[in-house]
C-alpha cells in the first residue's frame, strides 16, 4: 500500500506563493536535489516583539483615540475661568500624554506642590489635578493681593493647610470645567473628594494600575508660571473607548453653527409685504393731508408688485384672488429695474 502524500490547504499555497515572490524561500530549490537549508535562529532584538506595546505605552493619545479633543477643549475653559477668577490673562496648554504605573506616577510628582482627588461617578476609580509647587505659589501670591509682576518664587517646602483651602477654589472650579469637557463622551459628575500636600495618603488604585498622565504648561501672560497634570486611571476611560471613538462625529454634529443658525432661522417670523407703490413726501405734506386728498402712487397694474420681506426688496409678484381672499403669486427674484417702476427700492 503506498504512502499518500498530504494536500495542501488553499490557505496553506497562498502563504507559500507569498513566500516565493517575497524571496523568502528560493525557487530554484524547489527542483533541485540539495537538501532544504537549516532555519536560522533570529535574534531576539532583531524580532522586536514588543515594539508596538511600547509605542503605546509612551503615548496615552493612542490607548484612547481622540483623547486630546476632550483634554484641549478642557484646557480651554480652564483658562478662561482661571481668568475670569483671578483676573489675569492665563493660558493652558496641553503639552503631552503620557501612560506609566500609578505608583510611578506620584513618584514623579516628588511630593511636591498640591494634589486634588477626584471622583468621576459613575465612572471608577476617579482621577487627580496636581499643581507644582511654582503654580501653587503663583495662585496664592495672587489671591493674597500680589503686585502684578508676572514673576512667582516657588519656595522648596510643602504646603501648609491654609494654602490648601485658598487653592480649593482653583481646584473645585475643575470639576465644573472637566465635566463639561467630558459631556460630549459622557454625562459624569466630578467632586473634589479631598486635597492632600503628602502625596503617600493619595491611593485611587493599586500601586501597579496603569494610568494616563497629561502634563499641561500654564502661562500669565507671556510667562511659564507652572505646571499642572491630570492622572487618571486607564481602567476608568477604557469603557468609554468606543465613544471617544465616535467623538468626531459628535462635535461634528452638535458644533455645527451653521446647521444651527439655519434650523433656527426657519421658525423665526419675519414681516412679508407686498408693495404697489412707493413716493416720498415731506413731514410737512403728511400733515397737510385731508379727507379725500388723492395721493398718486405712479402705479402700473400691468407691472408685477414689490415683495419685501423685513425691508428688503426679495421677489416680484403678480396680485390676484384665492378662496375669496386677496394673495399674491411670485414670479421672480426682485431686480433694480424692474422694481424701479414703483420708486426707489
Amino acid at each position: 500500500m503506498s504512502l499518500v502524500e498530504p494536500i495542501l490547504t488553499k490557505q496553506e499555497i497562498a502563504e507559500l506563493l507569498a513566500a516565493i515572490k517575497a524571496g523568502k524561500i528560493p525557487a530554484d530549490l524547489i527542483e533541485s536535489s540539495q537538501p532544504w537549508p537549516m532555519r536560522q535562529n533570529m535574534p531576539a532584538s532583531r524580532l522586536d516583539l514588543f515594539t508596538v506595546y511600547e509605542r503605546i505605552r509612551t503615548s496615552g493619545e493612542l490607548r484612547i483615540p481622540n483623547l486630546d479633543i476632550i483634554l484641549d477643549n478642557f484646557s480651554r475653559r480652564l483658562s478662561t475661568s482661571l481668568t475670569n477668577i483671578m483676573l489675569r490673562n492665563f493660558v493652558i496648554e496641553r503639552v503631552e500624554t503620557t501612560t506609566t504605573i500609578f505608583q510611578q506616577s506620584l513618584a514623579d510628582l516628588n511630593n511636591q506642590g498640591a494634589v486634588g482627588v477626584y471622583s468621576t461617578s459613575p465612572l471608577k476609580h476617579g482621577c487627580l489635578f496636581h499643581f507644582d509647587t511654582l503654580m501653587a505659589f503663583t495662585l496664592l501670591e495672587i489671591m493674597l493681593g500680589s503686585s502684578h509682576s508676572n514673576e512667582s518664587l516657588a519656595f522648596n517646602r510643602n504646603l501648609t493647610t491654609i494654602e490648601l483651602s485658598l487653592l480649593k477654589t482653583i481646584m473645585l472650579d475643575i470639576c465644573n470645567e472637566f465635566t463639561n469637557a467630558m459631556r460630549p463622551v459622557a454625562d459624569i459628575q466630578v467632586m473634589l473628594s479631598k486635597m492632600e500636600n503628602n502625596f503617600r495618603l493619595v491611593n485611587i488604585v493599586d500601586p501597579e494600575t496603569e494610568v494616563l498622565v497629561t502634563r499641561f504648561n500654564i502661562r500669565l501672560g507671556n510667562e511659564l508660571c507652572g505646571q499642572m497634570q491630570h492622572i487618571i486611571p486607564y481602567p476608568t476611560l477604557e469603557p468609554l473607548r468606543e465613544r471617544f471613538k465616535a467623538l468626531v462625529t459628535i462635535v461634528q454634529g452638535t458644533n455645527t453653527w451653521t446647521n444651527q443658525l439655519v434650523h433656527e432661522a426657519l421658525a423665526m417670523d419675519s414681516l412679508v409685504i407686498a408693495r404697489s407703490g412707493h413716493i416720498n413726501m415731506t413731514i410737512r405734506k403728511v400733515l397737510n393731508l385731508q379727507p379725500g386728498d388723492i395721493i398718486d402712487l405712479q402705479y402700473n397694474p400691468d407691472q408685477p408688485l414689490t415683495i419685501l420681506i423685513e425691508d428688503q426688496p426679495i421677489f416680484q409678484a403678480v396680485a390676484g384672488e384665492r378662496n375669496g381672499k386677496k394673495a399674491f403669486h411670485v414670479t421672480g427674484r426682485h431686480s433694480n429695474r424692474v422694481g424701479g417702476i414703483h420708486g426707489n427700492t
